[in-house]
């Protein structure tokens, strides 16, 4: 992965009325246009039928992860979805979810001693969610099967991968598969926020720690400051502790997520004009931008994520739009920062500084509104 990739989440289901790989296909050339590099697609597998929430279920709840789910099409479907991606020179990544399964994995059937027992029975080492079930994830028959799985589809031509909550899923796994597979397949990972890890911890979890992911995976999410930036907005939290954050990781590669399918919509947080000031911030830190489908037109709702609710691709705000392509493009010609601190000058402004690979340093001021 590059410094300037620029990352685009598609919920298959739900990007358009058909919900199909092909609706997707048909999409690639105006993604391409907005100089998007990697397309990725959340879980695309069969959903669970026991426990489902409802009427389609949650994507994250998989029944067979070798299957397709049927209403998104067929395996010649997505394989001709990633060969239209890649002859217009960009990459595919699936979402992977091997923290948990649907309660009617296959799986179960033979090899129920991959998953997690309490007490000996199967269930979640966090919270009480009714419609999945935890894989014993430090298993090497455990590992040595999800490892299969990702073979099986960079077999099909799939660039990489993002990793559902990755701290919680055993290191070894991704340190193997990265061995097997090689430097060039994409790792994302779904990093955890420092609170998450505190209550865990509290708990007698051990995630991995977020600095410790690395080199493994190419690219972690911003959630190390995500949660402080959504407080700041809302007033909950001191431009201090944003920026101590954020300093905090300054030689990291992240995800610059505002928003994503687990988090609200920015425009429905924040106005254009601050929106505005936001992304000229965020085309100075490093990392690399992600956009997911529909924020680069503006949509406010969220899509509903057990449910068939597509999502306005023809709810065009021009000036909305044309913001996300000067922010893309800002991203698209900054060289690679190798250097970052930011100062606060006062409560709502603050300073930052920047070396590049080539050695120029460049300083500016920004206003990082709250709501």
């Amino acid at each position: 992965m590059k410094d300037n990739d620029i990352i685009y989440q598609i919920f298959v289901r739900n990007y358009s009325q058909e919900g199909t790989f092909n609706k997707v296909k048909g999409d690639l050339r105006r993604l391409k246009e907005m100089n998007i590099s990697i397309i990725y697609l959340m879980p695309i597998h069969l959903i669970g039928e026991k426990n489902r929430k409802g009427t389609y279920g949650s994507p994250y709840a998989i029944k067979d992860y070798y299957s397709i789910s049927p209403d998104l099409g067929t395996k010649e479907d997505l394989i001709d979805l990633i060969n239209e991606v890649h002859r217009l020179d960009m990459k595919i990544i699936l979402d992977m979810v091997f923290n948990h399964t649907s309660p009617d994995n296959i799986l179960l059937k033979d090899h129920e001693d991959y998953y997690y027992h309490k007490n000996g029975k199967l269930g979640n080492r966090v919270g009480d969610w009714s419609d999945i079930i935890n894989l014993d994830t430090s298993k090497i028959e455990t590992q040595n099967y999800l490892i299969d799985v990702l073979k099986y589809y960079v077999n099909l031509g799939i660039d990489g991968f993002r990793f559902d909550v990755a701290s919680l899923i055993d290191k070894r796994l991704f340190v193997k598969a990265r061995e097997l597979l090689g430097k060039d397949i994409i790792f994302i990972g779904e990093s955890i926020d420092d609170g998450f890890v505190k209550y865990l911890k509290e708990i007698g979890i051990n995630p991995t720690p977020d600095n410790e992911m690395y080199p493994t995976f190419d690219s972690l999410y911003n959630y190390n400051y995500f949660r402080i930036f959504q407080r700041y907005l809302n007033h909950q939290a001191s431009i201090k502790e944003l920026v101590k954050a954020i300093n905090e990781d300054n030689l990291n590669l992240r995800l610059l997520c505002l928003e994503n399918h687990d988090n609200e919509r920015i425009l429905s947080i924040l106005d254009k004009d601050k929106l505005i000031k936001w992304l000229d911030f965020f085309s100075f830190i490093k990392g690399q931008v992600f956009i997911y489908a529909g924020q680069e037109y503006g949509l406010k709702h969220k899509p509903e994520l057990f449910e068939k609710d597509p999502i306005d691709l023809s709810d065009i705000d021009i000036d909305i739009f044309n913001i996300y392509k000067d922010y893309i493009n800002r991203k698209l010609n900054q060289k690679q920062i190798v250097y970052q601190h930011i100062d606060v000058i006062n409560e709502n402004t603050v300073k930052v500084s920047i070396k590049y690979i080539n050695n120029e340093s460049v300083t500016k001021l920004f206003e990082l509104p709250n709501k």
